[in-house]
């Protein structure tokens, strides 16, 4: 059995590619040049059939708890996504879920030939982790800028994947970040790193789970608000 889901894993590694970098060629031009909105619509459309192809292929299926939530919290204006980061997995789903937001990723994915593009053209807060006082100071100002846009940030604050089953460790930049956006945390729990783990591209067949918890509202004091967001994120996922 473990060799057959090793087979089905390879497989569905060499439809994404093969497919992903065929899309991306033959859109590369249109998506540079058209609007943002047809940049959006093309990666909700891959990311849909990257996701069905997943449970077709390898038999890895996702469901969200808690949507209602998000949407709830999304009635009155843009929030901060506060997400656990346990595999790629977390950073494609996103597109299906949030109609406007941005997210908040490392610049060695933007120097990635042709796929660098797209994220430029989806507005994507690029940060310098080599330089975190430069970094934070870009981040805060493409934030607010985000903010004023009506566009919800997603954030990872632990700042890289981890294992499943590990704690939560949030960065203190994260904290900062509240202070300064003065905007509701949605935080978010998930397991994807039991079925697809860190730094592996061996995929399971299961069922990731990610739940939106109830939101933190703006205006807490840093060592109130940090304390609050790492036992909710960690309270749930220790239940997934």
């Amino acid at each position: 059995m473990e060799l057959v889901a090793r087979l089905r894993s390879w497989c569905f590694d060499l439809f994404f590619y093969t497919f992903t970098i065929s899309l991306f060629i033959i859109l590369w031009i249109p998506v540079v040049l058209l609007p943002r909105r047809f940049c959006v619509l093309w990666f909700k459309t891959w990311t849909h059939i990257i996701m069905y192809a997943l449970k077709l292929i390898v038999g890895l299926d996702y469901k969200v708890v808690g949507k209602e939530i998000l949407d709830e919290a999304l009635k009155n204006g843009p929030v901060i996504l506060a997400c656990k980061h346990q595999s790629v997995w977390e950073t494609l789903i996103f597109s299906t879920l949030v109609d406007r937001f941005v997210i908040v990723l490392k610049k060695q994915l933007v120097q990635i030939p042709g796929y660098g593009s797209y994220l430029i053209k989806l507005n994507s807060i690029v940060i310098d982790r080599s330089n975190s006082i430069k970094s934070l100071k870009s981040l805060l100002k493409q934030g607010h800028q985000a903010i004023s846009n009506n566009m919800s940030i997603l954030i990872f604050p632990e700042g890289r994947r981890g294992n499943y089953g590990d704690p939560v460790k949030l960065q203190s930049g994260i904290g900062v970040i509240y202070k300064e956006l003065n905007v509701p945390v949605v935080p978010i729990a998930l397991n994807s790193g039991k079925f697809w783990a860190r730094r592996s591209r061996f995929k399971r067949a299961g069922c990731i789970t990610m739940e939106f918890l109830d939101p933190i509202p703006a205006g807490l004091p840093k060592g109130e608000f940090l304390p609050l967001l790492q036992e909710r994120m960690e309270t749930a996922c220790a239940k997934l």
